[in-house]
Parts: C-alpha cells; structure tokens; sequence
C-alpha cells in the first residue's frame, strides 16, 4: 500500500529514529573524570545567593562573633557610691572586682571555637548537599523533557497507525477487532501524553524551589560518568569526610561545654577597695565577698553537659555505620547501574533503533496484523524510555555517591569553600 498516510508513517518512524540517535552520544567516547565545562560554570553561577548556603554564612558570622565575645572579660567592675548624712557625714567611693577563678572565660572561649569549627563544617556538608540535589533536579528535568519527547512521537506514530488502520478497514484489509485496536491504543498515547506533561511540570517545578528560578536553557548533563572508587583505607576516608567531621565537632564541643560548666561550680570572690572621709578623717576600706554554693553547687548542669556529651557520642557512632554503610551500598548500586547503562548503550539502544524501522516495514507491507504491530511496536518504544530512565536513575545515583563521599566539587572542578 502507497499512500499519503503510509508515507507519513514511514517518515514518523524515521525521525523517531533519528531523533533517539541523535539524542545521545558514541558509546566508545572516552569517559572524563570531571564534568563538562558548561555543567562546571552554571553550577558555580547557581549556588551563589542560595538561601541554604547564605543560612549557613550568617550562622559562621554568628559564632565568629560569640567567639569575640567569648574572649572578653566576664566580669566588669564595679563602682560604689555612698553617702550617709547622719551625725557625722561619711562619704565613700569604692571598686569591686569578682575574679575568674573557675576559668570561665577560657572554657568559653574553647567553647566558641569548637563552635565555630561545627558549624564551618556543617557549610562543606550543606554545599555538598546542596549542589548534588541542583544536578539530581537537572537530571530529572532532563529525562522528563526526554521522556515528553519520545511521548509525543509516540502520539503522532499511534495517530497515523491508527489512519492507515482506519484506511485499510475502508479498503476491507482489516477487520473491526484491529480497527477497535487502533483507536484504543492512540487514546492510550493521548492519556500517557497527559501524564509525562505533568511529571515535567512537576520536575520544573522541583528545579524551580531549588533554584528560585528556571534559566532559559540548562545544559545536558553527560551520559557517562566515572567509575566509582573507594579510598583502600576506608575507616581513614570516612573519618575524613565533612558529616563526619562534623559529628566529631559537635563531641569535641559538648565536652567543652562540660568544662565550662565545671568553671561555672567555682567559688567566685569579689574583692573591692573604698575610700573615703568621715568627719575630716580619711577613710580606706577593704572587703571580700565570696558566694556559698551550698544551696545549688550547680553540679545538675555538669550532669546535663555530660549526658549531652555522651549522646553527642552515641549519634556520632551510629551516623559512622550508617554513612559507611550507605556508602558501600551506594557504590555497589552506582557500578550495576553503570553497568547496565553502559550494556544499554552499546546493544540495546541500537537494537530498538533497527527493530522501530522493521516492524514498520512489516506493518506496512502486511506481514504482521495490527496486534502484532502495536505489540512490538509499543515493547520497543518502551525499551527505549526504560533506557532514559535508567540513566536517570544511574545519574540520582551517582550524584547521591557524590555527596556521600564529598566528590561533588572536585568532579565539578570548583570549589565550593570559596563563598565561605
């Protein structure tokens, strides 16, 4: 059969074809060990202004400044007055001084830093993080574009099958059953259009709150990634990583706040020095004070910073399983997925390519029915939005193993402590 119809089939066919060919690239190519030079420059430019990282800087500018504060005095003078007009008139001027002898101003001022220290930590945990959810969106707009792409092919293949069946009903070559077929499997593509146009809303979207607003254009994340590598000494290389060494931060700082607390039990004495006059003679007078800690000796407050310690140390051991555990299995998960990524590649992608333009050739030349047809046809279109997807998933995968081992920068080739 030589119509119109068919010929436009043949040409839907051909440019789905070309269109999935086209869309990647050589499955030989040189895999690089960092990413392209316009994925490095938008994510430089993207994290800039961030609401998350900005958070972070002002709470680094906080503790910077209660670290100033910490190493000031904790305690001021005092200046006393007194004038008594009774039988004689007494007139005083006195300064007193309560001494540091706990130490509270060093314990503080080790407190701060260990502070500080925690939270310049937390900045490397919260860019990391941050950054490997911006190319975890990236990748799912990317594929939902994909996947809308190859829907819309899709639609217009079932809509032109669905005329040339409608044709060959008219000319008597097929019966109701297929005709019926036809009609139902072009209504199905209009509902599956329906549905991957709003997965695309939605990753927008989700880029969008990530992002504070779309670009014009992002640029195409690449298809291959490197192979992931694990440190041979890997209790050296977890305990070098930001989460980390954040935790170990926070341990470090709950026992300082024991010492302050301890400073905080000592017997601090106040000691002034007056002078003055009383009926023409000359006065100087000495006093000490010194509080009783009988009544509260503040040793509830050493039991709470310790106790806090010690559950500082408990989530810092079980968060060293869990990374190290999620790490193991990430890696794992990110070789089989680059596997198969790879395998999909270089057979299977081919394959559905040749198999579109024979079973349209058969389909149009009579060789199958229309059951037939739509049964291939629609096994091969979705091989081919299951390789999107799995390299969708390979990308959320890779990137999760980035920021779980702290890679994320030096694959972008930035740095992302420079905004600290």
């Amino acid at each position: 059969m030589n119509t119109i119809y068919s010929r436009q089939f043949i040409a839907r066919v051909s440019l789905l074809t070309m269109a999935l060919v086209l869309n990647t690239v050589s499955a030989t190519e040189i895999v690089p060990d960092s990413a392209p030079l316009a994925i490095s420059n938008f994510v430089k430019n993207s994290i800039n202004q961030q609401p998350p990282l900005r958070a972070v800087q002002a709470d680094i500018a906080s503790y910077e400044a209660n670290l100033r504060a910490s190493n000031q005095a904790i305690y001021n003078p005092e200046l006393e007055l007194s004038y008594e007009n009774s039988t004689d008139i007494t007139k005083t001027i006195g300064l007193n001084q309560t001494i540091d002898w706990g130490g509270q101003k060093e314990s503080r001022t080790t407190v701060a830093k260990a502070e500080l220290l925690k939270i310049k930590t937390q900045y490397a945990v919260t860019a990391q993080s941050f950054v490997a959810s911006l190319l975890t969106g990236m990748a799912q707009n990317q594929t939902t574009k994909q996947l809308a792409q190859l829907s819309a092919e899709t639609l217009q293949l079932m809509k032109d099958f669905k005329l040339v069946a409608k044709q060959r009903h008219q000319a008597g070559d097929l019966n109701q059953i297929d005709l019926n077929l036809a009609n139902l499997a072009y209504s199905q593509a209009l509902m599956d259009r329906a549905k991957i146009l709003s997965n695309v809303a939605e990753a927008n979207e989700g880029l969008r709150a990530i992002m504070g607003k779309l670009p014009a254009e992002l640029p195409a994340l690449p298809e291959q990634l490197p192979t992931p590598i694990l440190q041979d000494d890997l209790e050296s290389f977890l305990m070098n990583l930001p989460n980390i060494r954040f935790n170990l931060a926070d341990v470090q700082s709950k026992k300082q706040q024991i010492a302050l607390r301890r400073s905080e039990q000592a017997w601090d004495p106040t000691i002034g020095v007056a002078v003055g006059s009383e009926r023409g003679d000359n006065l100087i007078g000495l006093n000490l004070t010194i509080p009783l800690n009988v009544r509260n000796d503040f040793s509830a407050e050493v039991d709470v910073a310790h106790q806090e310690m010690i559950a500082s140390e408990q989530r810092a051991q079980q968060d060293y399983r869990d990374t190290r555990s999620k790490l193991i299995a990430t890696t794992e998960r990110y070789r089989h997925l680059l596997n198969a990524w790879n395998n999909w590649r270089q057979n299977s992608r081919y394959s559905v390519d040749q198999q579109l333009i024979l079973i349209n050739k058969l389909w149009l030349a009579g060789d199958i029915n229309a059951t037939d047809y739509l049964l291939q046809i629609k096994q091969a279109l979705e091989i081919q939005a299951t390789g999107f997807e799995l390299r969708n998933e390979l990308w959320r995968t890779a990137f999760e193993w980035m920021k779980l081992t702290a890679s994320v920068d030096k694959w972008l080739n930035i740095n992302l402590q420079e905004n600290n």
